[in-house]
C-alpha cells in the first residue's frame, strides 16, 4: 500500500512540476486555444498537490497535536505502537521501524538513539505490566541482535517486572516517564 502511494504521489509531483512549468512559461509558447483545457487542469493539479502535502504534513506533525493521557489510555494496541513510535522520534530516537502487528517476536519498535539500537515493547495497560513483557522484549532483543531493550507503557510495572528488569538491563518507561515525554509533543 505504502509503495502505491509513494508512486501516486511521484506522479502527482511530476504533473505538478509540469503544471507551473506551463503556468510560469508555457503560456506564452503553447496555442491560444489549448488554453481553455490546460489553464484549468493546471489549477487542479497544483490545488491537489497542494492538498496532499498539506493532509501529509497534518498526519505526520500535527495528528498527535495536545494529546491527553486519557485519550492514549482508549487507544487500541496499533494505534498505541504508532503513537509511541511517533511520540520516540519526538524524544530523539532515529531510524524508526514499527514491526509487524504479530510475530514481532516480543519488539513493536526499533529505534536508534546516540547510535544505540533499541528494541521498544508497548504496552498499552490498565492494570500492572508484569514480567511477561520484559521477557518478551528481551527475547525480541536478542533475536533482532539490539543493544537496548524498552518496555514503553502508559501504567505501571508491577515489583517482580521491575526486579527482572534490573537483572537483564531493560530499560522500564512507565506512566510518570510517558508524561514526561508528551511533553515533547507539538502544542
Amino acid at each position: 500500500m505504502h509503495k502505491l502511494i509513494r508512486r501516486l504521489f511521484r506522479f502527482l509531483f511530476i504533473l505538478m512540476i509540469l503544471a507551473l512549468a506551463y503556468a510560469l512559461y508555457g503560456r506564452d509558447v503553447v496555442p491560444a486555444n489549448w488554453h481553455s483545457i490546460l489553464d484549468p487542469t493546471s489549477f487542479v493539479v497544483i490545488a491537489l498537490f497542494t492538498v496532499w502535502v498539506a493532509i501529509w504534513i497534518f498526519q505526520r506533525h500535527f495528528r498527535y497535536r495536545d494529546l491527553s493521557l486519557e485519550r492514549i489510555d482508549d487507544m487500541d494496541g496499533f494505534d498505541f505502537e504508532r503513537f509511541c513510535a511517533y511520540l520516540l522520534k519526538r524524544n530523539g530516537y532515529r531510524h524508526i521501524t514499527v514491526t509487524q502487528e504479530s510475530g514481532d517476536q516480543g519488539v513493536d519498535i526499533i529505534a536508534t538513539k546516540d547510535k544505540v539500537k533499541y528494541g521498544i515493547q508497548c504496552k498499552r495497560y490498565n492494570g500492572f505490566v508484569g514480567n511477561r513483557a520484559v521477557q518478551e522484549v528481551w527475547a525480541g532483543h536478542e533475536y533482532y541482535e539490539l543493544d537496548g531493550a524498552i518496555v514503553l507503557t502508559n501504567s505501571t510495572f508491577s515489583d517482580s517486572a521491575i526486579e527482572l528488569a534490573d537483572e537483564l538491563g531493560v530499560t522500564l518507561i512507565d506512566r510518570d516517564e510517558f508524561r514526561k515525554m508528551l511533553r515533547r509533543l507539538p502544542s
